[in-house]
């Protein structure tokens, strides 16, 4: 067994769970212990490469129903175990690794649609369903989630929920909270806490926004509601190519100005504009991509592109027609499923999410870029999601270091240096990656000493014997990178 920082008698709970859930839904065994000893955290991956293994949880549960959770954190209470949630485990920043050992609660037999409410557009699933699971049942009906992220194949409902994610459609159909109308959450006593799933509230302030984003470290999701849409009528694609990063984000700028609000809009750097248009040009050498893709009515996809057209030709782009974004949305999940990145020893890679006002959004970027490259790696950058008043970037670093130490320090160093350009420049530190354990040490700084210390009593309120997700947020005794063992 993984040594727990609090013992407990594992074969005793062991028994207890069993008898509470059946025996096919408790596992202590190694191969188990080991798979969910990760997520997608490259660093984590990178080290398992190499047959680091580091902490591991003592037990896997899959409860099925919200009465097996609640009893699971009442025990977990009296014997002062860990518990981690989990719901697909396809984070980035190794948000729901045991760091403590513990209990693994995996959420995965709880996926199922319990209610489609076609008059109010809304759908409640349970927190472990898929998030391409939910689409499939949305679209044989003709409507949609409107919620893709890249992880949509292998992430679920309670992690979008619990990191705050955001999907590649979200300038259309916004982020996970815009759509979240309520939550059922059983909270670190063991209570049930449902709130209303209504449009809108001025009931104080709204409680299903203290557990979205909250990493399992308030509560566990066990019930959702979202807003869903009709499938549209028409999608249109389009791509232009701008002369320098400035033309191109002047143009998004004046899209929204326009109070235009099409599906997709991704602006990249000069080199990922090199990757994503190898097959269609050679850009000149400044020249930065704009992919975009309209999905509505037949008239409204007729004015946004006509509309849109004119805002780049006006800022400077040259039109491409469908062909790069249309390709790019067909083929998205290339890199992902299975990974085609194929990184081979000595190599190091991530991506760092951060966003934005306009006022320093350009700004960060080159502030980042040049921090990240100084270390010897090399970058490359889009701007996926944009707001009215903003956006995020995605800066991707890909490097090499003669030994697996190297590679972690190197890891480590572009992570310090990226986020603290950032920081400097005016952005948050997460746009929808999360907080895990890589940014949990930036938690004080992102919210500043006030902010940090009400999340702090918060967190101490609701869960006083520090069983849930502990360490996650930067919350915690454990708020550091896992231990080795």
């Amino acid at each position: 067994m993984s040594k727990s920082s609090i013992a407990f008698n594992v074969n005793r709970v062991k028994r207890q769970l069993e008898v509470w859930l059946g025996k096919e839904n408790v596992s202590a065994a190694e191969v188990d212990r080991i798979c969910y000893s990760r997520d997608a955290w490259p660093l984590r991956l990178i080290r398992l490469g190499r047959l680091v293994l580091e902490s591991q949880p003592d037990l896997i549960v899959w409860p099925q129903t919200v009465e097996q959770i609640q009893k699971i954190v009442l025990l977990a209470n009296q014997e002062r175990i860990p518990l981690i949630p989990v719901s697909g485990a396809g984070g980035v920043a190794g948000g729901t690794l045991a760091i403590t050992g513990g209990i693994v609660i995996d959420l995965k037999k709880m996926n199922r649609v319990l209610q489609f409410d076609t008059n109010s557009l809304t759908v409640t699933v349970q927190p472990g369903i898929l998030g391409q699971e939910l689409e499939e049942y949305l679209q044989a009906r003709g409507y949609t989630s409107g919620h893709f992220p890249s992880s949509i194949y292998s992430s679920a409902y309670g992690g979008f929920a619990a990191t705050r994610s955001a999907g590649v459609l979200s300038s259309k159909y916004g982020k996970i909270e815009d759509v979240i109308t309520g939550l059922e959450v059983v909270l670190p006593t063991s209570e049930l806490l449902r709130t209303k799933a209504v449009p809108r509230s001025s009931m104080g302030p709204d409680l299903k926004h203290l557990f979205i984003g909250s990493e399992g470290a308030f509560g566990i999701i066990t019930e959702i509601t979202l807003r869903v849409a009709p499938q549209s009528q028409a999608t249109q694609f389009a791509s232009y190519l701008f002369p320098d990063l400035t033309s191109g984000m002047a143009a998004v700028k004046q899209i929204f100005r326009h109070d235009l609000k099409p599906a997709l809009i991704r602006l990249y750097d000069e080199n990922e504009t090199r990757f994503v248009l190898g097959r269609f040009k050679s850009p000149p050498k400044d020249a930065c991509a704009l992919n975009l893709m309209y999905s509505a009515t037949k008239e409204l996809v007729r004015l946004e592109s006509r509309t849109i057209k004119r805002v780049c030709i006006d800022e400077g782009g040259e039109n491409l027609g469908p062909g790069p974004s249309k390709h790019w949305w067909e083929n998205r999940f290339d890199l992902y499923y299975p990974s085609s990145l194929n990184m081979g020893p000595g190599m190091l890679y991530d991506v760092l999410d951060v966003a934005a006002n306009y006022a320093n959004l350009e700004k960060m970027y080159w502030a980042m870029r040049e921090a990240i490259e100084a270390t010897g790696v090399s970058t490359m950058s889009h701007f996926s999601h944009f707001y009215p008043d903003g956006g995020n970037i995605y800066v991707i670093f890909i490097g090499h270091a003669r030994t697996p130490e190297e590679v972690e320090t190197k890891y480590e160093e572009v992570w310090q240096v990226g986020l603290e350009a950032a920081h400097q420049a005016g952005g948050t530190l997460s746009h929808q990656h999360g907080v895990g354990l890589l940014k949990a040490p930036w938690m004080p700084i992102e919210h500043g000493p006030s902010g940090f210390a009400l999340l702090k009593a918060i967190k101490a309120h609701l869960d006083p014997n520090n069983i849930l997700n502990p360490g996650k947020l930067g919350l915690g005794e454990k708020s550091t990178t896992p231990r080795k063992e």
